[in-house]
């Protein structure tokens, strides 16, 4: 799990004002809160008093209350009053704290920070062509493998014709010879833009000749944007880890058809479908996971696969030296079967 870098917290719309939500993050527990400003925030969540969750409380008066004792925190996690204290107690309220970590809020979305520091110099994932627009769709399921295991096969190619067989995307009867331009990019590399494979039927929905681009990005992000025209959709897909054997996926849609807009109820099926089927196979593979066995990755088809490690080792080695993160790929094209 790397350290010093924004992870996909959650999206705008499952934080109202008031409200707290808990996450587990790189094995940390994270209340996330909107003040009654609107101010996004981030804390550790446990109160330093007994250790119940600070998100099992609520707001009073504009700083966070401990369900268990009413200790209360600002939103910078600093106490501001323990109830039970008489007037004249000597505690100093300003030595307890509760740690807070950095969060950006951008196109619908949170983003935290985890690690040193504030973040500021490392840029968050830019949606394209969205603007500040929210996402139309949200879906997020639980994998039951580490965040490596998420990723690859978030990029994998490879398995698109075997876990993802439908009527409506590919078959393995239906495989064609791919080569695809691969260029880095400041935290990962991007598939160049290119025209949409012909076994890519759900693509032609956006009418005219589509073409694809599809950005991938440490710690775990995949954006793939797709324009036709005047249309485009964007489908962005966060790997988070909740621990070393749990990874948070979520995977977000945007779009400027206004049709798919009052197809919403039938479209979020077909997202959930897709979801679903990547956590089956990810149950099976757990199974043998749990034999710790050796891996390999082999060929072309694994390269995406093969860049990732080399990137997020870089992160890593970069980070232990004090050094400014460079990335070690270059352009490339490959080519596979799908």
């Amino acid at each position: 799990m790397l350290s010093n870098i924004w992870y996909f917290g959650l999206p705008s719309r499952d934080l109202s004002r008031g409200k707290l939500q808990h996450r587990q993050i790189c094995g940390e527990p994270v209340v996330f809160g909107r003040a009654p400003d609107g101010e996004v925030f981030a804390l550790r969540d446990l109160c330093p008093h007994r250790g119940a969750p600070l998100s099992e409380g609520g707001f009073r008066n504009g700083d966070l209350e401990c369900c268990y004792h009413g200790w209360t925190f600002d939103i910078g996690g600093r106490c501001t009053s323990i109830p039970a204290l008489v007037a004249d107690d000597p505690v100093d309220l300003s030595k307890i704290t509760v740690p807070a970590f950095p969060v950006c809020e951008a196109q619908g979305l949170i983003w935290i920070w985890m690690g040193d520091g504030d973040g500021v110099e490392t840029p968050l994932p830019v949606i394209p062509a969205v603007g500040e627009r929210a996402p139309q769709i949200v879906h997020d399921v639980e994998f039951p493998v580490n965040i490596d295991h998420a990723v690859v096969g978030l990029i994998d190619p490879a398995h698109t014709p075997h876990v993802h067989e439908s009527w409506w995307w590919r078959r393995p009867s239906e495989r064609r010879d791919k080569e695809k331009r691969f260029a880095p990019t400041p935290l990962g590399f991007d598939m160049v833009s290119h025209r949409a494979s012909s076994n890519s039927k759900i693509y032609r929905l956006l009418g005219g000749a589509p073409e694809v681009q599809i950005a991938f990005a440490l710690p775990g992000i995949r954006i793939e944007h797709i324009r036709a025209g005047k249309n485009f959709y964007c489908g962005m897909t966060a790997c988070t880890p909740i621990d070393d054997k749990r990874t948070q996926t979520t995977h977000l849609m945007w779009w400027s058809m206004r049709w798919l807009t009052l197809l919403r109820p039938v479209a979020m099926p077909f997202a959930r479908s897709f979801l679903g089927q990547d956590r089956t196979v990810f149950e099976k593979q757990a199974k043998g996971l749990n034999f710790d066995p050796d891996l390999r990755l082999t060929g072309q088809p694994d390269q995406q696969a093969k860049w990732y490690f080399r990137i997020k080792n870089e992160w890593q080695r970069a980070a232990d030296a004090g050094s400014p993160f460079e990335n070690p790929l270059t352009e490339a094209t490959l080519r596979w079967r799908s």
